[in-house]
């Protein structure tokens, strides 16, 4: 496996896109090697650790797909925030700031891996069974974040394994982090990321984790890694490689553990507003969300920004709208359509979400799903349909419709591609799923409810710009770093 880990001190970078995060050379923090030579302090970074992923999933990471790919749309009162984001207007020095907090992110994991690893902390009243899990719960993270990096910057692994792509096309982010400061790192293929690190993390991950295991002290229990967390995430990642036995193996372990369940009706629509308790023990919907509390210094903004103006005393700024093409694929008696989403007297014919109600009337407090078990139905009905096959299921339409139906949605007669898509698209409102469904799918965006530049409406696929362009930094300061086609340095 092609990985150095980098020992240096970097837990807290602001999410810039136009940071050169690769090619910042810090001094070492000697605070930092003493903090990691207690398995406390181990288990405190880790924790800093999960609050490092804050920083993207808590920021407009959601949101910034959906109205790319047509889910969402500026509102008629907006404030002139996500006007660049539905016309594509990227460059290498206005970029998706996910590059800095993801690296931010794997390295503050691998600072507490290579702790583990060279074993030179106090073991005193510590067992072997409490340090795997430490070390599992910083894999996943580390799995994580390569995995938002590939998908983000990269072209789609089953786009580029179809057409034998190689090349600049072929590639995805770096992953040797070296602790020769005067060396640069290389990206590594797309394949590579998956197949050397991606893949390999989630796996011993699971192997590590014991299947009780619940990080001690949290407020959330579904804002931790646990064992069906990494088995959720190993289904998704299988999806996305076309592994398709495997999504499906994995989808099936994550719906059969019991902990999750898929609500409906008022259930579902009061788990967005915290009135139904998603903790496992009742009966979850979320598997995994990341925690936002103003106590712990963390905010979210997708509540300020998808909230009607006059909710909540007006504090919400409207600036997205749900797109009318979305709009038209609900249902009329489809709750995500009649009870997530409301309407404002004073600009007719538009809606807008009501995912994110915020936490005691203040909106920038939500805290963010990152996998659902409406996705581990999803999953496991598109593998099916590709090929898939488990004991007792078919074609993954029984599945399709599941999720369908206990939203309020008519079942469907067939499953198919277009049908799979359309579910999921309805399901993740704002969960920043689309992009990435419409890029490992190779579909074209299309738009008709569109009031910008017509020239920037539509977005063919195949092209140059499903992968986000490197920050301009890390490519001028960096000799081995290499930019994605279509996009120049200044």
């Amino acid at each position: 496996m092609k990985k150095i880990f980098l020992s240096i001190a970097v837990l807290a970078l602001a999410l810039s896109s136009c940071e050169d995060f690769l090619t910042k050379e810090p001094p070492m923090d000697q605070s930092d090697e003493l903090a990691l030579s207690t398995f406390d302090g181990i288990d405190g970074a880790t924790a800093g650790n999960y609050r490092a992923v804050i920083s993207w999933y808590g920021s407009t990471f959601p949101l910034t797909f959906d109205v790319m790919c047509g889910n969402g749309m500026v509102g008629p009162v907006n404030t002139g925030r996500m006007r660049s984001e539905p016309a594509w207007n990227y460059s290498s020095t206005n970029t998706l700031g996910l590059w800095s907090a993801a690296y931010n992110a794997i390295l503050g994991c691998n600072k507490v891996l290579s702790a583990i690893e060279a074993g030179d902390f106090s073991r005193d009243g510590v067992t072997d069974e409490q340090i795997n899990n430490v070390k599992a719960e910083n894999l996943f993270l580390r799995a994580l974040a390569y995995f938002d990096l590939v998908r983000a910057y990269a072209q789609p692994y089953g786009y580029i394994k179809a057409n034998g792509i190689t090349g600049i096309e072929a590639l995805g982010v770096p992953l040797v982090l070296v602790d020769d400061l005067s060396l640069r790192p290389a990206r590594n293929t797309v394949a590579e990321v998956y197949e050397q690190l991606i893949i390999p993390d989630l796996q011993e991950a699971e192997r590590l984790m014991s299947p009780s295991y619940v990080r001690a002290g949290v407020k959330d229990m579904v804002a931790t890694v646990t064992t069906p967390v990494i088995q959720a995430l190993m289904a998704r990642v299988y999806l996305t490689h076309e592994d398709w036995q495997l999504a499906a193996d994995y989808a099936n372990k994550v719906i059969r553990n019991g902990r999750f369940r898929l609500l409906s009706g008022t259930n579902y629509v009061n788990m967005w507003n915290g009135s139904v308790d998603v903790a496992p023990q009742s009966g979850s919907e979320v598997i995994f969300e990341v925690y936002v509390s103003q106590s712990d210094g963390s905010s979210s903004d997708l509540g300020d920004y998808l909230t009607a103006p006059e909710a909540a005393g007006g504090a919400g700024y409207g600036d997205v709208r749900v797109s009318n093409d979305l709009i038209a694929l609900y249902d009329a008696n489809d709750v995500r359509l009649t009870n997530l989403t409301k309407t404002n007297p004073q600009y007719p014919g538009y809606r807008w979400s009501t995912k994110y109600p915020g936490k005691n009337g203040q909106l920038a407090y939500n805290n963010v799903p990152v996998i659902r078990i409406s996705e581990m139905y999803l999953i496991r009905a598109e593998a099916l349909y590709q090929g898939a096959s488990l004991s007792g299921l078919g074609n993954g339409l029984d599945d399709l419709n599941q999720v369908a139906t206990s939203r309020g949605a008519e079942a469907y007669s067939q499953i198919n591609i277009e049908n799979l898509f359309n579910e999921r698209r309805k399901e993740f409102l704002f969960e920043g799923h689309v992009y990435f469904d419409m890029k490992r799918l190779q579909l074209s965006l299309t738009r008709t409810d569109y009031d910008l530049d017509p020239l920037t409406k539509d977005i063919p696929f195949p092209s140059y710009r499903w992968a986000f362009p490197i920050p301009e930094n890390d490519i001028l300061n960096n000799r081995n770093m290499v930019q994605n086609p279509g996009y120049q340095s200044k």
